[in-house]
């Protein structure tokens, strides 16, 4: 058919808007719970999901000590403790803040991070324990210590919390005895800063190199999951975490009102784990060596978007600002597939000139489709045309494009990042939607340049293609935009190029 090249271009750029489409919207609004069942084990939980989780008062809330709460420092984060049940009540980010300018703050007004529980019930164990927090500074070594101490006729707990200078985490040194098997909690989205927008907030466990992301809001029984590295709670840019150093029976995940408790189950006496309670800063959480940097999700590109994240940061480190690193980015992979558009170019135009011979082929054999086919092929062949060489760009482009989207839309380097004038935040939606129209533009300029063999339906269906895209793009990061923007006023420039290289070869 005449028309073969033109339709599997169409599928091509359809197949585009419907990836980017879903991928945005199925992953903002209707993203379920996704478990494997070779690693999950559902029980029941222990009370009905509405009565709550946790007893405000039980047998260990002895007041002999005084409510109290340290407060450690090191160069990245401020983190208070309480005496109330060793727990962490409040965790305050120094490099990160919010649109008004103050500190990203993380706490659990309802459950306390690391609170302990009992396994076989809701019992939090909470009493007020004595502190030692005369190592609680840094002002005589990179290691802070706070240890808090709590015995009774039948249990004794010793946890003692580790901090260096520069880290984000957290070293929970503990001994337990009197209470058999126990869980630690992370507390009630402790982690979590900003559910909007986010392509998944809520529990995340890493088994191995695989995400398994749970949607909070679905889960209606306890889900326990073992032999994992890690279980952390995320948003999309910042997450808490917890690492077990020994060896945990298993991890939970409980329904608890709008959300999910996840907790981890220990054998008493002593035990190891790191807390992390951390912006997503891939290079960072990579060099702890247990598979933290999975907590960002680059997508199923991944394989090539690392290598272009890290360029990008690259080419940050000499440019000083994302916007220009993107742009720069943009220009040095098209560099690479410029033949193969070149050829691609050439491939339409010739496709376009035989539109008349074409027509004719049509007309001459419309009651013989069988033929008509046959003579269209042997005219390919005469003219050494290959109708799908012009989609093979963008095919092999895809990769790169997903890619990318995933980088601009994940990497936290981007977050409240600057650009030019009204762009102070790559990662958020242009605010007054300049790069969105202007990306449609270029994109609607792109098409009326390119040759085209489509019939005049088809360059209808075409020409729409470029306000959907631009509505599409009205609230995508910035960043993105600017991407896709910069992609097309390559495009043009290499296609004026080729129309004009084609017109002194007439």
């Amino acid at each position: 058919m005449d028309n073969t090249g033109v339709r599997a271009l169409l599928a091509v750029i359809l197949s585009m808007l419907i990836l980017f489409a879903t991928q945005y919207f199925y992953s903002k609004y209707f993203r379920s719970s996704e478990t494997k069942p070779s690693q999950v084990e559902k029980t029941l939980p222990k009370t009905e999901p509405e009565k709550p989780l946790v007893k405000e008062e039980t047998k260990f809330l002895e007041r002999e000590q005084k409510l109290r709460e340290v407060i450690v420092e090191n160069d990245v984060f401020k983190v208070i403790f309480s005496n109330e049940g060793a727990t962490i009540k409040r965790v305050e980010l120094k490099k990160y803040k919010d649109n008004k300018g103050n500190p990203i703050v993380f706490t659990s007004y309802e459950i306390a991070p690391l609170g302990i529980f009992k396994k076989d019930s809701n019992e939090q164990i909470k009493p007020l324990f004595t502190v030692d927090d005369s190592k609680a500074s840094f002002k005589e070594s990179d290691e802070a210590t706070v240890v808090f101490t709590y015995s009774d006729s039948e249990v004794f707990i010793k946890r003692a919390f580790k901090l260096n200078k520069t880290d984000y985490s957290i070293t929970v040194n503990e001994e337990i005895e009197g209470v058999g098997f126990y869980r630690v909690t992370l507390g009630k989205d402790f982690g979590i800063f900003e559910k909007e927008d986010a392509p998944h907030w809520g529990p995340v466990i890493l088994k191995e190199a695989d995400r398994v992301e749970i949607n909070p809001t679905k889960i209606k029984e306890a889900v326990s999951y073992k032999d994992i590295n890690w279980i952390a709670q995320e948003d999309k840019y910042f997450f808490s975490a917890l690492v077990p150093d020994t060896k945990s029976n298993q991890f939970t995940v409980f329904p608890y009102k709008d959300t999910a408790l996840i907790f981890a189950e220990l054998s008493q006496g002593k035990n190891t784990y790191r807390v992390f309670i951390s912006p997503k800063e891939y290079d960072y959480l990579k060099k702890f060596n247990v598979g933290l940097e999975h907590i960002v999700d680059f997508g199923f590109f991944s394989i090539v978007a690392r290598p272009l994240f890290w360029f990008l940061k690259f080419l940050y480190s000499f440019i000083g600002n994302y916007g220009f690193a993107i742009v720069i980015l943009t220009i040095i992979v098209r560099i690479p597939f410029i033949p193969i558009v070149n050829r691609g170019q050439k491939s339409m135009q010739k496709l376009s000139e035989l539109q008349p011979k074409l027509a004719q082929l049509k007309e001459q054999y419309k009651n013989d489709p069988q033929r008509l086919q046959k003579e269209i092929l042997e005219l390919y062949r005469k003219y050494k045309i290959n109708p799908f060489t012009g989609c093979l760009p963008i095919l092999l482009q895809l990769p790169i494009f997903f890619a990318l989207y995933k980088v601009l839309t994940v990497a936290i380097e981007l977050r409240q990042a600057p650009f030019v004038l009204w762009i102070q935040d790559l990662s958020v939606k242009d605010p007054y939607y300049v790069l969105p129209i202007l990306m449609g533009a270029t994109m609607f300029i792109q098409q009326k340049i390119t040759p085209s063999t489509a019939d005049p339906t088809q360059q209808k269906i075409l020409l729409i293609l470029p306000i959907i895209f631009t509505f599409l793009f009205l609230t995508f990061p910035s960043g993105l935009v600017l991407y896709w923007l910069i992609n097309n006023i390559f495009g043009i420039a290499q296609q004026i190029y080729i129309n004009q290289k084609i017109k002194k070869a007439k």
